[in-house]
């Protein structure tokens, strides 16, 4: 399986897990997933997730749907996955 590491900013990270169901296996991903809400003082403060990219194509396509903002995150952690 492939990890992909997923960077979002935390208003956008908070934005995109209020969009969506508690139901939904997106929701679970961006929660059950979370790995860190970095924070220090040099560098902006971001969240990071970490899923296979199957979670991550499931994530792009609920934010294709509910909140648009959080695609090119999603995108850009995928382009620099490995090939399988």
């Amino acid at each position: 399986m492939t990890t992909v590491l997923i960077r979002l900013p935390p208003e956008h990270y908070d934005l995109f897990v209020g969009a969506l169901e508690i139901t939904s296996p997106q929701y679970t991903i961006l929660k059950n997933n979370l790995v860190a809400r970095q924070q220090s003082s040099d560098e902006p403060p971001i969240v990071e997730i970490l899923c296979e990219l199957d979670e991550a194509k499931l994530l792009l396509e609920a934010a294709k749907r509910v909140y648009p903002e959080a695609m090119p995150f999603i995108e850009d952690a995928m382009s620099v996955a490995p090939e399988v």
